[in-house]
């Protein structure tokens, strides 16, 4: 069978959670990563989770077949209690969440970036989610060998893994292949070999390309991840959107590209 895909919400910005879902539902995409909580720098730009959708959203999961992978986006900028995050952590597990991503900022040290991990992946599981540590180039944690030494000091979680922040960090299948056993979530999008340092924020959010329209050597990339590992399709197309095409058809377009990639250089998506 088909390897199982996540449709993240910043593949259609335009489209509500509820809409993400009958999306995924009608692709026959089998999860969706949803936005619970939301930095106050970013607020009002994402789709929104918040404990008056849960009714209704958990009603769409279930009409459409689909699950919650996946809940962002969790900034660990400084160390302490993070209260604020209780309502959102909740909201996930209400729904059925399996995993809640974080960002690490404001940092001194890997030691100080792998206990705020640890605490927000107890804070996590005391929901029942999975902590995962997202690199960046937007982040204290800027690549794949950074992120696995904090989560393996932390002892607790996971590394994300997404294609554009691999390659944009300078990332190998080799460094992949180091840090497999921690990745269990991968997030795939393609883009040009070279992108200007100015241009790569507004690439990351609003402006990539489904798998195999780009440079990225993604065969490789995804070769070393485990069986098992829940790819998800991350790929947002402003210019489509601001063109008229509708979210449906630029979710089609990347959720195919996806299979498609997995089809090819995947074992386990062998009929």
């Amino acid at each position: 069978m088909p390897i199982a895909l996540s449709l993240h919400q910043l593949t259609a910005l335009d489209a509500s959670p509820l809409e993400l879902v009958a999306i995924a539902g009608g692709l026959e995409v089998e999860f969706v990563c949803l936005f619970t909580h939301v930095p106050d720098a970013a607020a009002g730009r994402y789709p929104f989770v918040d404990r008056a959708d849960v009714d209704s959203l958990r009603a769409a999961l279930d009409e459409y077949g689909v699950r919650l992978g996946n809940v962002e986006v969790f900034p660990l900028d400084r160390s302490g209690p993070r209260d604020e995050f209780e309502p959102a952590l909740a909201i996930g597990a209400q729904l059925g969440a399996t995993r809640a991503t974080a960002h690490v900022h404001n940092i001194a040290s890997d030691q100080e970036a792998s206990d705020r991990f640890a605490a927000f992946a107890a804070q996590a599981a005391s929901h029942g989610l999975i902590a995962g540590l997202e690199f960046n180039n937007f982040s204290a944690v800027t690549d794949l060998g950074e992120a696995a030494r904090i989560v393996r000091a932390a002892g607790v979680g996971s590394v994300v893994l997404d294609t554009l922040h691999l390659v944009r960090s300078g990332g190998t299948a080799g460094d992949v292949a180091r840090a497999a056993e921690l990745i269990d979530y991968a997030q795939l999008s393609d883009g040009p070999a070279v992108m200007p340092g100015k241009e790569r924020w507004r690439e990351a959010v609003a402006e990539r390309l489904p798998p195999g329209e780009g440079d990225f050597p993604l065969a490789a990339l995804i070769a070393p991840l485990a069986y098992g590992t829940l790819f998800e399709v991350e790929v947002p197309q402003s210019a489509a959107r601001k063109a008229g095409v509708p979210a449906l058809d630029r979710c089609l377009r990347a959720v195919a590209a996806s299979r498609a990639l997995l089809a090819r250089h995947r074992q386990d998506s062998a009929p």
